[in-house]
């Protein structure tokens, strides 16, 4: 089965929540990047392919599911040291702050993008996908000089 490193802590179990961490670009890293359309749609097919090899199924769940979760989860907006103290996806609103080179307003455009691209046409979570592409769409033009996610070619190493 999957080995769950997303949340920092290894853990056997369904890896759909790794897959969802490379589509919605790294959210407990500082090193927040976008991971390109080629090298995704390898890594999602290894994954499912070595999962169907052990178990002889499917992989369990919805990733659409799983990246909205990260979406949602505003504690991945933080450094670990800052997270459970406020509600962080409350102040981006009235507030951008960095963490690494990405701001939380950078990295909410982004998570936004991955959620409307991977729930439209799904049955249950279009909604969200169409709330998730105004939200981003919104976003964009209160704030217009928001970047987006380096991809894996060009991020900083620092």
């Amino acid at each position: 089965m999957g080995w769950s490193y997303a949340l920092k802590q290894a853990s056997p179990g369904n890896g759909l929540v790794e897959l969802a961490y490379l589509r919605i670009g790294f959210p407990t890293c500082w090193c927040a990047m976008s991971v390109t359309a080629t090298p995704l749609a390898e890594v999602e097919a290894v994954y499912r392919a070595t999962w169907r090899n052990l178990t002889g199924t499917d992989v369990p769940g919805d990733l659409a599911d799983a990246c909205a979760g990260w979406l949602i989860r505003g504690d991945a907006l933080v450094e670990r040291a800052h997270r459970g103290s406020v509600d962080h996806l409350a102040r981006v609103p009235a507030e951008d702050f960095e963490w690494g080179y990405i701001s939380a307003r950078e990295r909410l455009v982004h998570r936004l993008g991955a959620v409307a691209d991977l729930t439209r046409g799904h049955d249950g979570l279009h909604a969200l996908g169409d709330l998730s592409t105004a939200m981003a769409a919104r976003l964009l033009e209160r704030w217009p000089t928001l970047r987006p996610l380096p991809t894996q070619d060009t991020r900083p190493w620092y």
